[in-house]
């Protein structure tokens, strides 16, 4: 029988203890630059999910990089976004990759639109080294596109690499059946994150978090409130701006993850799990962090 990788799970302690230090003297570059590479003409909510999940996370910067309809719908929601807009000629163009010099950490994919022309883009900025980039939704897709060659760079990637996928997501890049993921979840999450050295964050109830060198985490918080299209593109801008404030990619991972499902618990309280928007989720988490700082979650 096949051994099991030691797990824990993520509580209040835990995810308290990864708190990042906010010096009282520290300024917006003191706290990291996030870049999104996120939305399209099809897909311009996940671009605003993504980066009001990237503000409440706390880092000093957060950019985004897209098509003009989605910078300008972005911007008048949240107005701190530093706004890029490019030339995408259609979904999932080549990615403006000289945005990413002034970048401490980088997403890409939350509304992207899957395309080869976006997995050239990724294999380029895979093997450029330089900051953690966290990889969701049609950026994993589009990787799937051409997975053998995808596998293989993630394995040799000159950068940290955070995968955020669903279990759907999962299969298509890894080539599992679902029915095997859903049977072993820690098992596949680990034996994946070891064998391509990455951070991986297997999507779904009770989260599995995978470290590159076997240590696995599972989260303990967040229910079916948060199953609706855009929770998870919350999540990958949270994520994304911890990273940015230079947590390391396996920490950042348990934290954004705990404190986007103590989110979703806390508004599943007050307005079921039917009636739990994913647009409430960035301020619910700023709440959550709050309390996580006080020392008062149990």
């Amino acid at each position: 029988m096949k051994k099991q990788p030691k797990q824990r799970t993520t509580d209040a302690a835990l995810a308290g203890s990864l708190l990042p230090v906010r010096p009282a003297d520290g300024n917006k570059g003191t706290f990291g630059r996030a870049l999104l590479f996120c939305g399209s003409e099809q897909y311009r909510g996940a671009a605003c999910l993504s980066a009001e999940g990237a503000l409440s996370g706390g880092a000093g910067l957060v950019e985004l990089a897209s098509c003009e309809a989605v910078v300008s719908l972005v911007l008048s929601r949240a107005p701190s976004v530093i706004g890029t807009a490019y030339a995408t000629s259609g979904v999932g163009a080549f990615l403006p990759l000289d945005l990413t010099r002034k970048a401490t950490a980088i997403l890409v994919g939350c509304g992207s639109g899957k395309s080869e022309r976006l997995a050239l883009s990724l294999f380029e900025l895979l093997k450029t080294p330089g900051c953690p980039v966290v990889l969701d939704a049609d950026a994993l897709n589009s990787l799937a596109l051409k997975r053998g060659t995808a596998l293989e760079i993630l394995k040799s990637a000159a950068r940290p690499v955070v995968l955020t996928p669903h279990p759907l997501e999962f299969s298509r890049l890894s080539g599992l059946p679902l029915d095997t993921i859903s049977s072993d979840r820690v098992g596949v999450a680990a034996d994946f994150a070891k064998t391509y050295g990455v951070t991986l964050v297997l999507k779904g109830a009770g989260t599995v978090i995978a470290s590159p060198d076997g240590e696995v985490t599972v989260n303990a918080t967040g229910g079916s409130g948060l199953a609706k299209g855009g929770s998870g593109d919350v999540l990958a801008g949270l994520l994304v701006s911890l990273l940015a404030q230079g947590m390391e990619p396996y920490g950042a991972s348990i934290l954004a993850v705990y404190l986007h499902g103590a989110a979703g618990d806390a508004l599943t309280k007050e307005y079921s799990e039917m009636g739990v928007r994913p647009d409430d989720l960035p301020r619910e988490i700023a709440r959550q962090t709050a309390r996580l700082y006080r020392g008062d979650c149990q």
